[in-house]
């Protein structure tokens, strides 16, 4: 998360200015200094943010879906965007074959209550994705890339612009975070290990059926979706105390 969070916070064409000023070794410091002033006073619980950020550091790295915007470039922009999800991604999967990837991220408790709060997302987003297509046309590319890879990515994902034989659907990455539920003290390390990823592989199958159930009473069982799960011992404790290191705060 540290090598990265100058890739989460900034656009790529911000992170080009900084090193054509020379201040590349100011990029980390300068996006722990955003992402302090970037807390959401909606969030239930201190530490929403980390959710967003391995949400982006999944699509980005394992999925291979560049980032086109993250909620983060939102909040600390000087214009007050309305913005649904917590990034878009743009995953090339053939020559003419693209999806744009709505990503939404969840830390609590339960999964079971995980996927039932990013579902509630999605629905909202599903509604009008075009919301963020226009947001992302209008406000944020011309501050994100250079000119020809703005002009590039208008003829991939803006309707008006796109060459016809390019296709492009939407899709969805989830990330969820939730508390595993074992007790540390009654394991050797090795054993805690074994215990954890027998009780992931467990909880996967078994939310599996769940999840499936809420894409089809959310009509999308027509679209992609890219889940990414991660236990915590305790999920809010340690989402906020991960941030609250990650920002350098006491």
């Amino acid at each position: 998360m540290q090598r990265n969070i100058g890739r989460y916070v900034f656009s790529r064409a911000t992170i080009e200015q900084f090193i054509e000023d020379g201040d590349s070794d100011a990029i980390g410091l300068k996006a722990v200094e955003l992402l302090r002033q970037a807390s959401n006073p909606k969030d239930t619980g201190a530490g929403g943010e980390l959710g967003e950020i391995l949400l982006y550091l999944f699509l980005e790295q394992k999925l291979n879906a560049p980032k086109l915007l993250s909620k983060v470039e939102l909040k600390t922009t000087k214009n007050q965007y309305v913005f649904g999800s917590d990034g878009v991604h743009l995953l090339t999967l053939g020559d003419k074959a693209f999806q744009l990837v709505l990503g939404e991220s969840k830390i609590v408790g339960k999964l079971e209550s995980a996927v039932d709060d990013a579902f509630a997302s999605i629905k909202k987003v599903s509604n009008d994705a075009s919301n963020e297509i226009r947001l992302i046309e209008k406000n944020i590319l011309s501050e994100s890339f250079d000119d020809e890879t703005t002009e590039l990515i208008k003829s991939i994902i803006v309707p008006t612009k796109r060459d016809q034989s390019i296709v492009v659907d939407n899709a969805f990455g989830i990330f969820l975070g939730y508390s595993i539920g074992i007790d540390a003290i009654q394991y050797s390390n090795a054993e805690f290990r074994d215990a954890i990823n027998d009780k992931l592989k467990n909880d996967i199958n078994n939310i599996a059926t769940y999840i499936e159930k809420k894409v089809n009473e959310s009509g999308l069982a027509g679209y992609s979706f890219y889940f990414y799960i991660l236990p915590f011992n305790n999920a809010l404790q340690d989402r906020a105390a991960i941030i609250q290191k990650l920002k350098g705060e006491k």
